[in-house]
């Protein structure tokens, strides 16, 4: 797996799935293409960690024009229309990153998986656009606070009504 390499270019659908219930969740990124689909399997934590790099990229660039007349609605948000069949590249993301390539204005979405030489070249390489990126930031928040409760105190998932908190003992 970790020498083969596959860049779909510009990307129809990105999206960010949730699949199992609270506590056993699995999260993963669906990119799509006219070159293939691929499926990027991350943990919570990943997947928070990019929806909060999209919006300090999204935020440091000046507005687009398209983007302020455009808005997303709610269903376009949590549940996009992405191919569920089986990718042409599917792995567990080691590393990733994103860029901003100005000439084209599209970002791009760099990953290594996890049995690949973080300093060889990604695995996976698309390009999205900043439309596709703000309603990727936004399902993303979505998928997140849709798990588990956490103790406000050690953030520590709450199994049960009674946690043992350690901030408190």
């Amino acid at each position: 797996m970790a020498s083969e390499q596959v860049d779909l270019g510009p990307v129809q659908q990105l999206a960010a799935r949730a699949l199992g219930p609270p506590g056993r969740r699995t999260f993963r990124l669906v990119a799509a293409s006219r070159v293939g689909t691929a499926w990027l399997w991350l943990e919570k934590e990943e997947l928070q960690v990019l929806g909060m790099t999209i919006e300090q990229l999204l935020g440091q660039l000046p507005l687009d024009p398209a983007l302020v007349a455009a808005t997303v609605s709610r269903e376009e948000a949590a549940a996009p229309d992405v191919p569920e069949e089986r990718p042409a590249i599917e792995f567990r993301v080691g590393r990733l990153s994103m860029g901003y390539e100005e000439r084209s204005d599209l970002f791009v979405l760099m990953a290594h998986a996890d049995d690949a030489d973080p300093d060889g070249p990604p695995t996976f390489r698309c390009e999205a656009s900043r439309r596709q990126l703000r309603t990727l930031a936004r399902q993303i928040a979505a998928i997140c606070a849709a798990g588990r409760p956490r103790c406000p105190l050690c953030g520590v998932p709450l199994e049960t009504p009674k946690h043992p908190c350690p901030r408190l003992n």
